[in-house]
C-alpha cells in the first residue's frame, strides 16, 4: 500500500497525479492539466504530451481518473484538460470533477448567469465557430461525469481514501468573479529572461519583505490539505498566501504548532508573491514541489527558494532539470545543492488505520 505523487512536466503549468493504492483498490486524483500542449502538441497536435501519455497508461491498466480538480481558470492549469475532455476516448476516463465554474459561482451567490464566462469546446468541424461548440458543463453531462458543489475554504470533504481540508478560495475572492472574467495578459517585463537568479541567497535573506499576489484568477484558486492515514500534503494551486495562512490558523496551526507535511505543492510555480516566510513558519515539510519549465513570468523566483531554504531542512523538488540548475550561484552550490532535487515522482507508504 502506498501513495505516489507525480508532478508531470506540464510546461509552465501544473498537472499533478496523486495515486492511492490501498486494500480497496486504486484511486487516482488529478490536480489540473497544464496548458493545451500538456495533452498534445506539434503540427496538428500529433505529438503526445505528458497528460496524454498518462491517460494512455491508465487506459492500459483499466483505471480511471476517480477525481479531477481544476483549481482555477488560468490556461496553464485548465488547457490540457479541456483538450483531453474533447478527445475521443479520453473524457470517458473521468468519473468526477471539482471546479468552481462560472455557473457554480453564480448559482451559489444567487446571481444571473454570465454567458461570456462559459467555457466552450470547438466542434470538430472546421466550419463551426468556437462559440457554437459544446459548453464545458454540457460535455461533462454527456460524458456522465459527476460534478461537485462549490469548493470553499473551511470545508472538509471525504472522497475515496482522501480527506480534503479546503484552504482556498474564500467567499470574498469568489465574489470577485461575479463579472465577465478578465483575460490576464503576460507583460513583457515578466518574460523568462526577467529573473532574479543573479542575486545571492544572502541578499534575499538580508532584505526580504512580502507583497501579495493580486491576480483575481489566482485568488479564486482551489487549495487544500490532502490526508490519507498519517500522510498529509498541501496542494496550493496558485492560491493567495494570505488565504492559505488564515485557513491554517482556523485549523489551529501556528509557528508554535506547525503543520507537519510530506509534500507541499508550492503555490503559483514558486512566485515570490504567493509564498511568504509567515506561511513557511507554520509548516514543516519533507518536500516542496515547484512545477514549471521556467518559460513564463520569470518563475520560480529565487526569493521563494531562499525563503524555503531558510525555513527548515526540507528538500525543494523541481520537475525540470534546467530550472533546478538555474537556482544557485557557483559559490552556493557546495552548501545548498543537496537541498535541491529533480523529481517526477514521489512515493511513500501510508497507514490506513
Amino acid at each position: 500500500m502506498g501513495i505516489r505523487v507525480r508532478a508531470l512536466q506540464a510546461n509552465h503549468g501544473d498537472c499533478v497525479l496523486v495515486t492511492h493504492e490501498g486494500p480497496h483498490g486504486t484511486f487516482n486524483l488529478l490536480i489540473d492539466g497544464g496548458n493545451a500542449g500538456t495533452f498534445k502538441y506539434g503540427q496538428q497536435g500529433r505529438m503526445k504530451g505528458e497528460l496524454c501519455k498518462l491517460l494512455d497508461e491508465l487506459k492500459a491498466l483499466g483505471q480511471h481518473l476517480d477525481l479531477v480538480i481544476l483549481t482555477h481558470i488560468d490556461d496553464d492549469h485548465i488547457g490540457g484538460l479541456l483538450k483531453a475532455f474533447k478527445a475521443p476516448g479520453y473524457g470517458q476516463l473521468v468519473k468526477s470533477v471539482w471546479f468552481n465554474s462560472s455557473k457554480v459561482i453564480t448559482d451559489y451567490f444567487g446571481c444571473p448567469e454570465i454567458p461570456e464566462n462559459d467555457i466552450y469546446f470547438p466542434d470538430s468541424s472546421p466550419d463551426t465557430s468556437v462559440r457554437q461548440g459544446k459548453k464545458f458543463d454540457e460535455l461533462l453531462d454527456q460524458l456522465g461525469v459527476e460534478r461537485g458543489h462549490i469548493v470553499l475554504a473551511g470545508q472538509e470533504i471525504v472522497k475515496g481514501p482522501f480527506t480534503f481540508s479546503i484552504l482556498s478560495p474564500d467567499e470574498a475572492q469568489l465574489r470577485k468573479l461575479l463579472c465577465i472574467w478578465p483575460v490576464e495578459k503576460t507583460s513583457p517585463d515578466t518574460s523568462s529572461d526577467a529573473t532574479d537568479y543573479s542575486m545571492s541567497l544572502e541578499q534575499f535573506w538580508a532584505d526580504d519583505s512580502f507583497e501579495s499576489d493580486t491576480s483575481i484568477a489566482n485568488g479564486s484558486s482551489i487549495a487544500f490539505m490532502l490526508q490519507a492515514g498519517d500522510q498529509k500534503m498541501l496542494f496550493l494551486g496558485d492560491a493567495y498566501d494570505t488565504c492559505t495562512v488564515e485557513s491554517l490558523k482556523q485549523l489551529g496551526y501556528s509557528e508554535l504548532n506547525k503543520l507537519h507535511l510530506d509534500v507541499v505543492k508550492v503555490s503559483h510555480h514558486g512566485s515570490q508573491y504567493n509564498t511568504s516566510s509567515g506561511f513557511l513558519s507554520m509548516v514543516s515539510a519533507a518536500r516542496y514541489v515547484i512545477s514549471t519549465n521556467g518559460a513564463r513570468h520569470g518563475l520560480p523566483n529565487k526569493r521563494t527558494i531562499a525563503r524555503i531554504l531558510a525555513s527548515g531542512d526540507g528538500k525543494i523538488c523541481f520537475n525540470y532539470p534546467k530550472v533546478a540548475a538555474s537556482m544557485l550561484l557557483p559559490n552556493e552550490l557546495h552548501l545548498y545543492a543537496g537541498r535541491l532535487e529533480v523529481v517526477s515522482q514521489i512515493e511513500f507508504d501510508h497507514d490506513d488505520r
